[in-house]
């Protein structure tokens, strides 16, 4: 795992920098990611940089540089079919107890002129290859995007052409990218947490972009068309129709190649069906892994409980981590590190029990993530799966409390919006933009919500599953985890996007879940089976009543005076909350983080 950037020397020669400082400050801008070395290499027209964290061992080193020269990469991340590939390029490798560092995989193959098999690398990555004879760059990175890639395009001799990539657009902004700024985005993470990956332009001549086509390696070009091409795979397509029984095969097979490392592995065990059914995976291979449980301050035991359950029967040690509102301290030093806001409040759970891992020397964790998106999890979709459509009665939306964020007023609002599976995705009531955000931000024309499905669309959970994968995981849910583990030092796996599971949650008929629970059924005991889904969720609304220290940073004069809020917009949330009238826990967090990440902006 580590943090990785590359620039093009003309580029930075154009923007003012010495290309030999400019790199070595955005690989230091990424040590968090890669605390134990930082390295930096000149190839060809590019500038490449590597702030490892050693998780394939203490000797291993990046950038890597193939004999003679020609050939020079970089890569963020792990390959868990490694052992599967190392034999195409070396016979040696394949007989070693551990193979050698993951970062030569996607080098050998471009160099041996393999590079159709570049998509058949699974696990979870982001790479760069350089040929500095061609002067071609061959980007990667996995399907879901669980380890971040930001690309800086910019308009060149009439085309576009990459100029500039890193694992966190604070590192771009050291290479010579703007400040982004969009009224558009701002409003989504307003709304859900997240914002829309969608390429932002800062001119006609400049914009940040995500490779497009995870899953898929590309190529740089010159074409006025594109800045890049697919590169021709040779994957093969899993199985459309499978039994439950493969499921669950599939799923070990994957928790095995996730812990095959010389470092050593953790589990997050919340105690619902997701973690759970991977502490079973890990019994069932003889891996005693230590799992760790969060439990916040206040919350019910349940879920704790159940994990103890399941623990016992995986023959998994189990760690107790308790964290009530004083893991609300770390969000500044996270906020500077990942050099945005961040929406989500589960990732002080999910940092708080990486550190606790760390202590115990733990540098790999395992997680859930992917479950509920691919395996149709998610209660939503079965709410959208019989939820009745009235979105042609435009007059009735105005019914019902506008700050209500209680059930049935999150059904009311998707039953009449335009698009049903935004309305259920908001984690903020619409009257919350309306009287606390200025009207550029609460505009309808904002709030995605509002915006009609494409017409035609059939299955509303088939497409908000689809939006899911798209969207919410990477734009929020993986990030995360990425952000909370690597500022702990320590690497997060997601057995379950590893695993090629996506046939599984294909069909109305899986709601629930139902494949992976017929899958471990005769092992998950029936505590995790009838708790609902709590995950890492922070009672927010109870710590920002209880504790009003919390919210001290917004009650500062010039957090109220902020461009993004109304006059006393502010001051009528925190009222309305205090008072109990609403629950806007999750909407008071956002304004906290976003006033964190202005300060920090600012140098505050």
């Amino acid at each position: 795992m580590c943090g990785i950037a590359g620039a093009r020397n003309d580029w930075l020669i154009g923007q003012g920098f010495d290309p030999v400082v400019a790199i070595a400050k955005a690989t230091a801008e990424l040590g968090w990611r890669g605390p134990d070395s930082q390295a930096t290499e000149h190839a060809s027209d590019w500038w490449l940089g590597c702030a490892r964290l050693a998780i394939s061992g203490p000797n291993a080193r990046q950038p890597v540089v193939r004999r003679g020269g020609r050939f020079v990469g970089v890569m963020n991340g792990a390959i868990t079919n490694a052992r599967e590939l190392w034999p195409m390029f070396s016979k040696r490798a394949g007989t070693r107890p551990a193979p050698p560092n993951d970062a030569w995989l996607p080098l050998l193959a471009v160099a041996n002129n393999r590079t159709n098999t570049l998509a058949r690398l699974r696990g979870h990555h982001a790479y760069a290859v350089i040929d500095t004879q061609t002067g071609e760059l061959i980007l990667g990175q996995d399907r879901y995007a669980e380890k971040p890639l930001h690309c800086l395009v910019a308009r060149v001799a009439g085309h576009w052409q990459l100029v500039a990539f890193a694992s966190t657009q604070a590192a771009l902004h050291v290479l010579g990218m703007p400040v982004a700024r969009s009224n558009r985005r701002l409003a989504q993470w307003f709304r859900f947490s997240w914002s829309e990956q969608r390429a932002h332009r800062f001119s006609s001549r400049l914009r940040v972009d995500c490779l497009p086509m995870r899953g898929r390696p590309m190529r740089t070009t010159t074409s006025q068309a594109s800045w890049c091409e697919p590169i021709t795979s040779d994957a093969t397509t899993q199985p459309t129709n499978a039994p439950a029984t493969e499921l669950r095969e599939q799923l070990i097979d994957s928790v095995r190649r996730c812990i095959d490392s010389p470092s050593a592995a953790g589990l997050f065990l919340s105690g619902g069906v997701d973690s759970s059914c991977l502490a079973l995976a890990l019994g069932s291979i003889g891996a005693a892994t230590p799992a760790y449980q969060f439990r916040a301050a206040g919350a019910s035991s349940r879920e704790r409980d159940a994990a103890q359950v399941v623990a016992q029967a995986a023959g998994l040690p189990l760690h107790h981590v308790d964290g009530g509102h004083e893991v609300l301290d770390a969000l500044p030093r996270l906020t500077k590190l990942a050099g945005m806001p961040l929406g989500d409040p589960s990732i002080l759970a999910v940092h708080a029990v990486a550190q606790r891992a760390a202590d115990d020397g733990i540098r790999i964790m395992l997680g859930g993530e992917g479950a509920d998106e691919l395996l149709l999890g998610y209660q939503r979709y079965r709410a959208l799966s019989k939820l009745p459509r009235l979105g042609a009665l435009a007059a009735l939306r105005g019914l019902g409390s506008g700050w209500s964020m209680r059930k049935i007023s999150r059904m009311w609002r998707a039953m009449v919006a335009k698009n049903p599976i935004r309305a259920l995705l908001a984690v903020t009531p619409p009257a919350f933009g309306h009287n606390v955000l200025v009207p550029e931000l609460a505009n309808r024309k904002c709030w995605h919500d509002a915006e009609s499905m494409p017409p035609g669309l059939a299955g509303l959970a088939l497409t908000a599953r689809a939006d899911d994968i798209n969207n919410y995981l990477p734009r929020d849910l993986l990030p995360k985890v990425d952000i909370a583990l690597m500022a702990a030092g320590i690497e997060g796996r997601c057995p379950y996007l590893e695993a090629g599971l996506e046939p599984f949650g294909q069909d109305l008929a899986d709601i629930g879940k139902r494949a992976l629970r017929q899958a471990f059924r005769r092992e998950l005991p029936s505590q995790v089976q009838q708790l609902p889904k709590i995950g890492f969720a922070l009672p927010l609304d109870d710590w920002f009543r209880s504790n009003t220290s919390l919210l001290d940073v917004l009650a500062d004069s010039k957090s109220r005076q902020r461009e993004h809020l109304q006059s006393g917009g502010l001051a009528l949330a925190m009222d309305r909350h205090r008072r109990g009238s609403s629950n806007l826990g999750h909407a008071l967090y956002l304004l906290l983080a976003y006033e964190l990440h202005l300060r920090n902006s600012e140098g505050f």
